[in-house]
């Protein structure tokens, strides 16, 4: 049955089978996806489990050599682990996890019969702990989308794409999560591990230490204390008002730089490598190739390609798949 399937037998030895689903149909299509979230499934995860089983379809009866069957077959390992299929056997004392047994049915390894049992969501937490990156990820990226002002959503995927290796999703995600908190050490730490691959990146990246709204609260706060101390003090000495005056001054301006720099639509290189083309088709001519976390500034749209330069000259096409915007 190929490497995939010799590699699920072990669990299978030591999974009984139960109900989840009655309609076979709920093997193809979204019909799998909606059974998992029915049975308390993270949305996220429940897709991609529909995914793996798919994936799985495809290198067991698709061209040869389509996927990484091992590397599939690990992954699947994983999943299942995390939702609970690493227990005992058939007289052990643990008992199978309903939603083990539905990804098994949906890869069309088991037969359901009908008994029922409790489920729990798994947590993407879990996932990344057993190395189930992909399915991490995917929750993680759910979350972000939900709350996307939660900075830790997109701490905890950065860390999970570092991980897996996509170090330029890694960035994007991470550098999202440093404008939501400029000041968290963890998530400065983390963008030390993949420093910018050039000045340009570096400065279209950039991070300050606080938000646009939070220098316009110090400035409005310095303006406040100043006409406080002109209207109680009356004639009072410059010494005291130009501190004020300056802090004002200062805070105003850096919350305009920071806010003008986010303003920007810039975008991060996610592939291992994005070719820059003259023009917005495949043929067209690579004027430059940036490498992954290379950052841009994005315009127009014209199909799947988008329109980008840089302040070193670099101007042309990519591909939208391989940029992530920040």
């Amino acid at each position: 049955m190929g490497v995939v399937y010799r590699a699920l037998d072990p669990v299978l030895n030591r999974t009984v089978a139960i109900k989840v689903m009655s309609d076979a149909l709920a093997r193809d299509g979204d019909g799998l996806a909606q059974a998992l979230r029915a049975a308390g499934v993270d949305s996220a995860v429940a897709d991609h489990v529909k995914r793996l089983r798919d994936r799985l379809r495809a290198a067991r009866f698709g061209p040869r050599g389509l996927g990484d069957s091992a590397e599939l077959g690990a992954e699947i390992q994983q999943v299942l682990r995390v939702l609970g299929a690493d227990g005992g056997g058939l007289t052990g004392t643990r008992r199978p996890h309903v939603i083990v047994t539905t990804a098994l049915f949906a890869i069309g390894l088991v037969a359901i019969p009908a008994q029922t049992t409790a489920a729990q969501t798994p947590s993407a937490e879990a996932l990344f702990e057993a190395g189930a990156l992909r399915a991490a990820a995917d929750s993680f990226a759910a979350r972000a989308a939900r709350d996307p002002r939660d900075p830790a959503h997109w701490y905890n995927l950065g860390a999970t794409l570092y991980r897996a290796g996509a170090d330029g999703k890694a960035i994007a995600a991470w550098t999202r999560a440093a404008r939501l908190a400029p000041r968290d050490m963890a998530i400065r730490r983390a963008l030390r591990l993949l420093p910018a691959p050039d000045p340009v990146t570096e400065q279209l990246t950039r991070v300050g230490w606080a938000t646009p709204a939070e220098w316009a609260i110090v400035a409005g706060a310095g303006w406040v204390l100043l006409w406080l101390i002109v209207a109680v003090g009356g004639g009072a000495k410059r010494i005291v008002i130009v501190p004020f005056a300056l802090i004002a001054l200062t805070a105003a301006l850096f919350s305009g730089v920071e806010a003008s720099r986010r303003d920007q639509p810039v975008a991060v290189v996610i592939a291992d490598g994005a070719a820059v083309r003259a023009a917005p088709y495949g043929v067209a001519n690579a004027t430059a190739t940036l490498s992954a976390g290379s950052a841009l500034v994005v315009g127009r749209s014209y199909g799947p390609w988008r329109e980008v330069s840089r302040t070193d000259g670099i101007h042309g096409w990519v591909l939208e798949g391989e940029i992530a915007a920040l």
